[in-house]
């Protein structure tokens, strides 16, 4: 069995275990905070940064200085939240199934990790070599990395070497 097919396994494998520690509910929780935070982050780091006009001139500094901490309070008190709500749900008999929820949000998990990583791997140019060709388990990953381009919203096409060689500035003296 090839290198990368172990790493795969091995990948997912942690996911799922992660998930089983965390459950469910802490799991699902820890990802809206964190979707919420980047969404928060750009809509109101900007005038969460105007505070900081007193010690930094750069009105770019302002708003990342904003965004950042927009981004980390958020994360910050959806953690809190997850840790107690999580806790209450280990009191309940809802503890074994909210395990097994999450052993299956962490197989989710792992699959989608790895289909990014396939994505990275064609973006860098790997698809092209031997240990890539030789994987048996990267095809099945390539019809998810194929579905998350699909799925990706407008403007994210970059993430195709040939269309980020396009969106450059300069011209590209080969194709990529």
């Amino acid at each position: 069995m090839p290198i990368i097919d172990i790493l795969i396994i091995v990948a997912a494998a942690i996911s799922i275990i992660v998930g089983i520690f965390r459950g469910l509910v802490k799991e699902a929780i820890s990802i809206g905070a964190l979707l919420f935070a980047i969404w928060a982050a750009l809509y109101f780091g900007p005038s969460v940064g105007d505070v900081s006009q007193s010690w930094l001139s750069s009105e770019e500094l302002q708003m990342w200085f904003g965004r950042i901490l927009v981004f980390a309070v958020i994360l910050a008190l959806g953690g809190l939240l997850g840790w107690g709500i999580s806790k209450l749900v280990r009191l309940s008999v809802l503890s074994g199934m909210d395990r097994f929820l999450g052993s299956l949000f962490g197989a989710l998990r792992g699959i989608l990790l790895v289909a990014v990583f396939i994505i990275g791997g064609q973006f860098a140019g790997f698809d092209n070599d031997e240990w890539w060709l030789n994987s048996r388990l990267i095809p099945h990953f390539e019809v998810v990395a194929e579905w998350i381009k699909v799925m990706a919203p407008q403007g994210l096409e970059l993430i195709t070497p040939d269309e980020a060689a396009k969106s450059l500035p300069v011209d590209v003296p080969v194709e990529l």
